[in-house]
């Protein structure tokens, strides 16, 4: 059997896309016959001085890996922390930098900020430490991606963005993620019969880069146009802690418009889903965002920014220019306004997120991890007889 290490800089959690990667994936391929260990923050000392675990993840990775690397076929980890050369480590294992949220994209895609003489005052005090900030993250995802056998990726845009950065792109293999079977037979229970109030949903937690600040105007240009239409926005919370800090974004009159659920359990998704009609992720940069595909399970069709993540996974109809949160409205308006148009597209909705599946992407992960470890083997045997 072989064995393969996850390494998560986040709490293990189904409630937190970053590590709910790795926690669904290594149930799958527990499934088809690997044996799967997951290290996370959890496994090391915390950090003093309030230093947050994610800072000091990448050290305590390497001192881990230095002693027990030899022990696995495959060490499957962050693509922004393991900046460190290769050849400190055993050279036995199959070392693979996975991106949940590809680093590399923040080099050309900013994300807005909110506008108030507070926050502007602060961006310009704070502009410096911020590029440097970010200027560390993305030298240690170039070093990691760099020095890893195989760079693992969600969707072309990553792909595309790792070759822009000189990375070799037969080293980059891009595997989609999905819903596991026991949670895709909740979304089959939700009817794709056209629900009586027009609900728009938003799966994913409230913050810039997700579009907090585009909200106001999408929902706007919705109820300016459909009065009676409500925003349901679920699993909120993450940078905003609490309802109030949400719907102070939103005008008055906007108020009785917006539901927002702070925090849910995965499996309340379905039910929370199942009276909304269409949904919206105004994100400005993603991976594979869960929240599309989970919209999809329950028949919403989703409209997007033509942002790394949707642009992969969305036709161009359901795609407006980033930042464009008047076109995202309109588009769903027009949506919303042909309810056969929209029962087409919510039976397409259903049907396309079948795609989308654990079990799916867990089998061409092996494939994938299994041709290389032979690669790698065959190699290492190929060096070992020159000598």
């Amino acid at each position: 059997m072989n064995k393969i290490l996850f390494c998560t800089p986040i709490p293990c959690s189904l409630e937190l896309g970053g590590s709910k990667v790795v926690v669904e994936l290594a149930e799958e391929m527990q499934q088809i016959g690997w044996d799967c260990q997951i290290v996370s923050p959890a496994d090391f000392p915390r950090p003093q001085n309030n230093v947050a675990p994610y800072e000091v993840f990448h050290e305590n990775l390497r001192s881990y890996l230095l002693k027990h690397a030899h022990k696995f076929d495959v060490i499957d980890y962050d693509h922004a922390y393991l900046p460190f050369s290769r050849k400190e480590f055993n050279s036995s294992p199959l070392y693979v930098a996975r991106s949940v949220l590809l680093t590399h994209h923040l080099s050309r895609i900013t994300i807005p900020e909110p506008i108030n003489a507070k926050s502007l005052i602060g961006s310009v005090v704070h502009y410096r430490a911020k590029v440097r900030h970010l200027n560390k993250w993305l030298s240690r995802a170039q070093k990691t991606v760099e020095e890893a056998d195989i760079v693992n990726v969600s969707s072309d845009d990553d792909k595309a963005e790792l070759c822009r950065h000189n990375i070799d792109p037969r080293k980059i293999v891009a595997i989609p993620y999905g819903i596991s079977a026991s949670r895709r037979s909740l979304f089959d229970q939700v009817s794709g019969a056209l629900p009586q109030q027009p609900i728009i949903a938003f799966v994913g937690t409230f913050d810039f880069r997700k579009g907090a600040r585009d909200f106001p105007s999408i929902v706007r240009t919705v109820i300016g146009a459909i009065p009676h239409a409500q925003f349901r926005l679920i699993g909120t919370k993450g940078l905003f802690s609490s309802e109030a800090e949400i719907r102070r974004f939103f005008p008055v009159a906007m108020q009785k418009n917006i539901e927002i659920v702070m925090r849910c359990k995965p499996e309340d998704i379905p039910d929370l889903l199942s009276t909304c009609s269409a949904g919206v992720f105004p994100s400005y940069v993603e991976g594979m965002p869960f929240g599309i595909i989970e919209m999809l399970a329950a028949s919403v069709p989703v409209v997007a920014y033509n942002s790394p993540g949707a642009a992969t996974m969305l036709p161009s109809r359901y795609l407006v220019a980033r930042g464009d949160a008047r076109g995202a409205g309109r588009r769903l308006v027009d949506l919303l306004s042909c309810k056969e148009t929209l029962g087409d597209e919510r039976i397409w909705a259903n049907k396309y997120s079948q795609s989308f599946t654990w079990c799916r992407s867990a089998e061409l992960t092996s494939k994938i991890y299994l041709s290389h470890i032979k690669r790698k083997a065959a190699h290492e045997r190929s060096i070992q007889k020159q000598a």
